[in-house]
């Protein structure tokens, strides 16, 4: 009998299996594939390295800008796509020792909740039931794939193969224009891969803040993205060269590969939900502040209880969820989980959109300052970019923000403390910034909503 069994190893599995050991519990975590699940393995750690590599390409290619003289630089797509691997491969092996360091077994396997307190897996060797006083789920999500499709074909793949692909392709068109599409357009397009995004949208990251969604935007025409909005794929056909893709309006694109990034589905199906009686609705495991669903001593977190489907959040409720489960009463509501978009410029937000906050306040005031007038920005070529503070007028307390620019998902954490611990704009204003720093604009947006800009104009 353990004291806490968790379902999934992505970082809300994992996270919550060594916080319930430190906790001093005896734990297992279940898993059916690598561990750390679609974070590490073939989502925010994999993409992140691509995107740091096609950044450094891209600036090698605007070297003369700032004095240098390098050539024609080439890329090596096999050296390329081989350190995204070893990465990976590290961070894996890291995982793993910390769940052995805390004396966690794993069990591989493919789990089932057969009881609210058994678990039972498929493993190599049969079937083997895991009895826990506590139950955390964290079964994490998998890339969407309309039927349609013709997914027979290797040419058609998600960000799964992206990321572990062996070659580059010669083109791609990449459906869905969110989060993940404009990542791997931005990946693409700077390693110099004739790149489409069509969106059926009227706008890409249609739920970002609108000035994120022009910064991101401008930057993907920039790098020579073909950008369709308001579009989309009736049908598709495999060739045996190439991928043709028909519109609503009857126009076709062709490239040799495509990339669906639609979206994310969490796997809730077919765990043994229904059988323990497990809320579920819309897709989503219901559960509390607590990461408590509605049988007792059952938790869920990640991508299979939060529409939100973001590592960093899985972690917390991982946190919460473990904490709860051996006894430390813990909760968190949620309500400020800063968000990072790795494009370049990158993208940053926390809390509210302005849009979002004029419908919700009647008293909302704006201010923003840019990054052209911050010298740090000026010194790295870097000035698309801005700072923007959205908060309540009378009092001053932070609605939400977003950052355009370098390092954007570093700079919204000052922001995002702030919020969480209810400081006003005036104190932020108060901070000392350490110059010259892109944090500094932080300060500078606070002091420009408070009526006293010092390096700019009102």
């Amino acid at each position: 009998m353990y004291d806490v069994a968790v379902l999934g190893s992505g970082p809300g599995g994992y996270v919550a299996a060594l916080r319930a050991a430190l906790r001093g519990a005896k734990v297992c975590c279940i898993e059916q594939g690598d561990l750390g699940g679609t974070c590490l393995n073939v989502g925010c750690i994999p993409t992140k390295t691509m995107l740091h590599a096609s950044e450094l390409f891209w600036n090698i290619r605007q070297a003369e800008s700032f004095g240098f003289t390098v050539g024609n630089p080439q890329v090596n797509e096999t050296a390329y796509l081989k350190r995204v691997g070893m990465v990976t491969a590290g961070l894996r092996k890291g995982v793993e020792y910390l769940l052995k360091n805390r004396k966690v077994d794993v069990i591989r396997g493919r789990g089932n909740l057969t009881a609210k307190d058994t678990i039972t897996v498929e493993t190599q060797n049969g079937s083997q039931e895991i009895k826990a006083k506590a139950i955390i789920l964290a079964p994490g999500s998998r890339p969407a794939r309309p039927g349609f499709l013709p997914w027979d074909c290797d040419r058609l793949i998600t960000t799964n193969e992206a990321t572990t692909a062996e070659t580059l392709p010669k083109s791609i068109l990449i459906l869905g224009g969110g989060v993940i599409g404009c990542e791997f357009a931005t990946v693409y397009a700077e390693l110099g891969i004739e790149t489409t995004v069509v969106e059926m949208l009227d706008t890409l990251v249609a739920n970002l803040d609108k000035d994120a969604a022009k910064a991101i935007i401008r930057s993907l025409k920039k790098r020579k993205v073909k950008v369709l909005t308001g579009s989309k794929v009736t049908s598709m056909k495999a060739g045996e060269n190439s991928v043709t893709a028909e519109l609503e309006d009857g126009k076709t694109i062709e490239a040799q590969t495509v990339l669906v990034a639609i979206g994310r589905q969490p796997n809730t199906e077919n765990i043994g939900l229904e059988d323990v009686g497990v809320k579920v609705e819309n897709g989503l495991i219901v559960v509390d502040e607590r990461c408590q669903t509605n049988i007792e001593g059952v938790y869920a977190i990640g991508d299979a209880a939060e529409v939100r489907q973001y590592a960093h959040l899985a972690s917390r409720m991982g946190v919460i969820a473990a904490d709860n489960a051996t006894g430390h009463p813990a909760s968190d509501n949620r309500d400020v989980v800063p968000t990072g978009v790795y494009t370049h410029p990158e993208v940053a937000t926390v809390g509210l959109s302005e849009q979002q906050a004029r419908e919700k306040e009647q008293n909302v005031k704006i201010a923003s300052f840019p990054y052209k007038a911050s010298g740090m920005a000026q010194a790295y070529s870097e000035t698309e970019g801005l700072v923007k503070l959205i908060a309540e007028e009378e009092m001053g307390s932070i609605l939400g923000a977003v950052v355009i620019g370098p390092h954007a998902t570093d700079v919204i954490q000052e922001i995002t403390v702030a919020m969480k611990n209810e400081l006003t704009i005036e104190e932020l204003a108060d901070t000392i910034h350490p110059h010259p720093t892109f944090t500094e604009a932080v300060g500078e947006a606070a002091e420009k909503w408070l009526g006293m800009p010092m390096h700019m104009s009102v």
